[in-house]
């Protein structure tokens, strides 16, 4: 399941990312016949819209998704590199479909 982490800072980097997402993951108790949860990806978008406005967002790909479910109730809201920063899941189909219109 992709995570999304809109308007992060300049000076958020990868590695900040990923340290931010795995604060939950490291913590996640499984069973030993279960999926290991992990970050499959890792992206710092950054897009500028029609009036020059440059936005950094941040795209995860988690595995298993109850494991992405909880990455994104654990952590919305939590503090990024000094903001607080809203976290949610990432739909792709939405996302075409607003850029499109």
């Amino acid at each position: 399941m992709k995570i999304l982490v809109p308007r992060i800072t300049d000076a958020t980097k990868r590695k900040d990312l990923l340290e931010f997402a795995n604060r939950v993951l490291q913590k996640w108790f499984r069973l030993p016949f279960s999926d290991r949860p992990m970050i499959s990806s890792c992206r710092i978008l950054a897009i500028e819209d029609s009036m020059g406005v440059r936005r950094r967002h941040g795209l995860l790909d988690v595995t298993p998704d109850d494991a992405a479910i909880r990455v994104i109730r654990k952590l919305n809201g939590a503090m990024l590199c000094g903001r607080r920063v809203g976290v949610k899941h990432y739909d792709a189909a939405a996302a075409r479909a607003i850029a499109q219109s």
